[in-house]
This record gives C-alpha cells, sequence and structure tokens, in this order.
C-alpha cells in the first residue's frame, strides 16, 4: 500500500520539477538580458516596469512546480488558468506579430499539456470530503 502512495502521480511531480526547473531558466534569461522587451497579449513590454512585468513568469513556474510536486489541489487550478494565459497571449502575439513557427509550437504543445493535465485531475483532489474535513475530530461524551 505504502509504495502505490509514493509512485502516486510520480508523472505530475516529475511535471512539477520540470516547472521549477523553467521557473529557474526564466530568472536567469531575466537577469542576463535584461532589455529583452517581452511580448505579451500582442504587446511588447518595454522600459523600467518591463522587469517586474517579465517575473510573473518565474513566479508562475514555482508555484505550479511547487504545487505539482506536492499534488495541491489548488496546483490545478493555477496551472490550468495559466496555461489558458498562455495561449491567449499567443494567439495574440500572432496576430499581432505575425505567424511564427515557434509560437505555434507553444500553443499546440501548452493545448496539449493542459488535456493531460485535465486528464490527470483527480490527483489534485482533496482526499477528504468536506463533511470529514469539517467535523469535529474531538469525540463529545453525552451524559
Amino acid at each position: 500500500m505504502m509504495q502505490q502512495t509514493n509512485q502516486r502521480g510520480i508523472d505530475i511531480k516529475l511535471f512539477g520539477a520540470l516547472f521549477v526547473l523553467v521557473g529557474l531558466l526564466d530568472l536567469l534569461i531575466i537577469e542576463w538580458f535584461p532589455h529583452y522587451a517581452l511580448k505579451l497579449f500582442g504587446v511588447m513590454v518595454a522600459g523600467p516596469m518591463a522587469y517586474v512585468v517579465k517575473l510573473h513568469s518565474p513566479a508562475a513556474h514555482f508555484l505550479i512546480g511547487y504545487g505539482f510536486i506536492f499534488l495541491r489541489p489548488w496546483a490545478w487550478g493555477l496551472a490550468m488558468a495559466y496555461g489558458g494565459f498562455g495561449l491567449i497571449s499567443e494567439l495574440m502575439n500572432q496576430w499581432e506579430f505575425g505567424f511564427h513557427q515557434l509560437r505555434t509550437g507553444f500553443m499546440v504543445t501548452t493545448a496539449l499539456f493542459l488535456c493531460y493535465v485535465a486528464w490527470r485531475r483527480v490527483l489534485f483532489a482533496d482526499p477528504l470530503s468536506p463533511d470529514t474535513r469539517l467535523a469535529s475530530s474531538s469525540h463529545e461524551v453525552h451524559l
């Protein structure tokens, strides 16, 4: 029984480790190329505030990675929302800046990843039912 519990969701936990690695790479790229203008929702973000805006990416990747590694219930929703954010942003970038194979590949792989995460949603479910979670843990003594 213990072995089954340890191996439960190993695929999602590996994706979590990859998200943490991508978050680290995002931070390095932001530090090494601070003048890179991020394309977000069809707009090029440049200037002094661009650094702060670019930090959303590693922050989201670190949070999703942590949530996937420890199978936190909130990680599923965050991953789905951030994936949708990425798909819409890249679609608008394609529209504004023209077709690009790399952006198209990103959109396809993101859509496939979201389908996979939706399929594995049961791993993120809270193991306790709401009634059990809210029930008192101490037993009352009736006289």
